[in-house]
């Protein structure tokens, strides 16, 4: 191949100019939608969609569910919450097994545990094995949506990565739409143990995503294995149509000196990486509470978008429309206005339907804007984040905020009926709550987290990555050593 071609002894004596090359390489490529990179979200997409699709399915057939096996009030409530429980550790899980195995093999263990605990769901006959599965469902969801968002991001350079992640989150949508027809057309007629059983065939998709998309390079590169690393960077090269610039940029790479470069002082990584943390917390409590929360109230004296599944779908849609705007807008304005532009936008949407006659028309037309507005949000979040952490422990980095935020979520499905049955505050009240939290962590944002847009991707992060690295950071703050990784 040709980087074998034009190695020589001090290029395998120097492995960081080597790695230092594939994140150059990546980086000048062209950033259009090769056909390289239109398969790889067609099959992350698909992915994507199957979880999107399971996490339907497993909401809107709960209420089956429930008269069959015949559970009470409060084990509903542990049910809604569970696929959240599971998500707090598979996160965190599933990023230390992208870090050290590899990011496509931790999203093929997560399907297999998304699908998996789904069909133990299926043969439950009690309240505890239900509740068994969604746990290892939601262990699974925490999982893949961190090492999926890694995997793309590391395949693209970086100057596409944000919108190539913002049209994954587009596969939601997809996907979502897909999980309400199985639960409204399917599930009453084959019964939801059958539909179940027959959507874990699904897994198979794991072994279809080893053979069609590549481990990212870039990982590869940061553990040594310069060879695979090189020959997948080249192929997508071949494929991107910059074959007769390899060679230049090649060498043009390994010439390039490494760089010295200064950390941040202690608490200013710990601001940051706070910060990182607080956005998904914001983003989750929000996105929920504008989302399907406040709908849910407004259907208690108006019209209940909920009973439908047409109008489900209609809100499905919505989240894809969102998450192509957001990869719209990236490329014009960045991730910072997109972000600011988009939060404020739902939360005057929000504030605005909390005062309005609660008609058909009015109600659907409000929440798709609301919806798509908070779908752009996430795929700023979720295309933002990742440039936060290096190459090392970016697993770790974006599944500890998964598993944070998912916390958060755990915490906010019995404060928000307690806010509005027990504190007694009212619909707009609540929107204004909480779309105020949502705007100020948009505008604040880009205060206090790291500008990671344009940074190489060898250089060393300004966020932590793991609870480790805080208590590491602490204990030589303590002892006022420099903190090194």
């Amino acid at each position: 191949m040709r980087y074998q071609a034009l190695e020589s002894p001090n290029l395998r004596q120097n492995p960081r100019k080597l790695q230092h090359s594939v994140h150059t390489r990546l980086n000048e490529l062209e950033p259009r939608l090769s056909w390289f990179y239109v398969r790889l979200l067609l099959f992350t997409g698909v992915s994507w969609a199957i979880q999107a699709a399971e996490l339907a399915l497993l909401v809107y057939t709960r209420g089956l569910v429930a008269n069959d096996i015949g559970m009470g009030t409060q084990v509903l409530k542990v049910l809604g919450a569970s696929l959240f429980i599971g998500s707090i550790a598979g996160g965190p899980i599933f990023g230390h097994v992208a870090d050290h195995f590899g990011r496509r093999i931790a999203i093929m263990i997560a399907m297999v545990f998304s699908l998996g605990g789904l069909a133990v769901s299926a043969r439950a006959n009690a309240e505890y094995m239900l509740l068994i599965g969604r746990v290892f469902t939601g262990v699974g969801f925490g999982g893949q949506l961190a090492s999926t968002v890694i995997l793309v991001q590391e395949l693209a350079p970086h100057s596409m990565s944000g919108r190539l992640v913002s049209l994954l989150e587009a596969f939601t949508g997809v996907g979502g739409l897909f999980g309400v027809v199985l639960a409204f057309a399917v599930a009453p007629r084959l019964e939801w143990r059958t539909t179940y059983l027959a959507t874990c065939g699904l897994v198979l998709f794991a072994v279809v995503l080893r053979y069609s998309v590549p481990e990212s390079p870039r990982w590869l590169a940061s553990v040594g294995r310069m060879d695979e690393a090189c020959a997948i960077v080249e192929k997508i090269e071949h494929s991107h149509g910059n074959t007769q610039k390899t060679e230049l940029n090649f060498m043009s790479a390994l010439e390039s000196p490494s760089s010295s470069v200064t950390k941040p002082s202690f608490l200013k990584r710990l601001i940051r990486t706070s910060a990182v943390w607080l956005l998904w917390i914001a983003m989750t409590l929000s996105s929920y509470t504008l989302g399907i929360y406040i709908p849910t109230l407004i259907s208690l004296s108006g019209y209940n978008l909920f009973e439908n599944w047409s109008t489900i779908g209609v809100l499905k849609i919505a989240q894809t429309v969102g998450s192509v705007a957001a990869a719209i807008g990236f490329d014009t304005f960045g991730f910072h206005r997109c972000f600011a532009a988009f939060a404020t936008l739902a939360a005057i949407f929000s504030v605005v339907l909390s005062y309005v006659t609660w008609s058909r028309a009015v109600v659907i037309a409000v929440t798709f804007v609301v919806t798509a507005l908070l779908s752009a949000c996430w795929s700023c979040v979720l295309a933002y984040t990742p440039g936060h952490f290096n190459t090392t422990h970016r697993g770790r980095g974006i599944g500890y905020a998964v598993g944070v935020s998912r916390m958060a979520a755990v915490g906010g499905s019995y404060l928000y009926p307690h806010m509005f049955n027990v504190w007694v505050l009212s619909v707009p009240v609540l929107c204004w709550v909480f779309g105020g939290v949502l705007t100020i962590v948009a505008m604040s944002v880009s205060r206090f987290t790291y500008q990671s847009l344009g940074q190489d991707d060898d250089t060393d992060s300004s966020a932590w990555t793991s609870v480790a690295d805080l208590e590491n950071g602490m204990s030589s703050a303590s002892e006022g050593v420099t903190e090194r990784r």
